[in-house]
């Protein structure tokens, strides 16, 4: 080895030194990568849409548990504020009078017959047609549908939800302001079952009579909306119900709705139908 063998005397030396070693010809490398290189490479890849798709389903759980969490804290809510004021919330007579911070735009109806009846919204939701129930601007309460806002506006004014700041004044239900967003998809409406058969559901489901709070896509649609309007895919749905009720779509206090064809399986196996993309939403 020239450069080990031979003195050097002077950093100049050294580097013309160096630099007669690189002055040879220059060897390229041409040709194709070896079964071996492929096969790291492929590895790679594999690892990196393995890991892509395993942080997606851990988002998914994630979202998954905070929706059931929001849910149950919904129901632990609705009952402190009914051993509270001895109402449900949004059929609060009076509430701005009585819920600090919640002026007169909170007050229900007064003079119809239904403020303090024990409905959320009117008492015929099912029969009606499941529409969304309130679309009018809440500034004055035109009728007992506006409970069906109230709800989570006397719940949040009363400090027992988070997450959701109402503002009054506004052209129609939005998400985060006139009711509150899911972490999941969409977010959630109130109003009370009366018995009725929900969207979709087959014949042997039982039915939901009381108030309820429902997951849909968009707070200005109906729960009978069409395939791919629904807030949930079945698979989500499922994955709710297992965690938090009986895990069939038919029963319980954690039922689907949706479009039956693509959300249930047949009527002699009633199931949620996860193979397909169905999206029904949950009450």
């Amino acid at each position: 080895m020239a450069l080990v063998d031979q003195a050097v005397k002077s950093p100049t030396e050294l580097a013309l030194a160096v630099s007669d070693l690189f002055n040879g010809p220059l060897v390229v490398r041409q040709g194709g990568f070896t079964l071996v290189e492929l096969a790291i490479v492929m590895t790679i890849i594999g690892l990196l849409i393995g890991g892509i798709l395993k942080g997606q389903e851990l988002m998914q759980n994630a979202r998954i548990t905070a929706t059931i969490s929001e849910m149950q804290s919904y129901q632990s809510a609705t009952n402190i504020f009914r051993d509270t004021y001895a109402y449900l919330p949004g059929d609060l007579p009076l509430a701005g009078a009585r819920i600090p911070g919640c002026g007169t735009e909170c007050n229900p109806l007064i003079g119809d017959g239904r403020t303090g009846d024990g409905y959320v919204g009117l008492p015929f939701w099912g029969t009606a047609g499941w529409n969304t129930q309130f679309t009018q601007i809440l500034a004055v309460n035109a009728d007992a549908s506006a409970e069906t806002m109230l709800f989570f506006w006397h719940l949040a004014k009363a400090d027992l939800i988070s997450r959701f700041s109402p503002r009054t004044n506004q052209p129609s239900p939005r998400w985060g302001i006139t009711n509150p967003a899911a972490p999941i998809n969409g977010g959630w409406v109130s109003g009370y079952a009366d018995g009725s058969a929900l969207p979709g559901a087959p014949a042997a489901a039982s039915r939901i009579a009381g108030n309820v709070i429902a997951l849909v896509l968009d707070a200005n649609s109906s729960l009978t909306s069409g395939s791919g309007l629904g807030a949930l895919s079945a698979k989500q749905a499922a994955l709710i119900d297992r965690k938090s009720d009986d895990g069939f779509p038919i029963s319980g206090h954690v039922q689907a709705f949706g479009v039956s064809a693509s959300c249930f399986n047949s009527p002699g196996i009633i199931s949620y139908n996860e193979r397909t993309n169905g999206h029904p939403q949950q009450p």
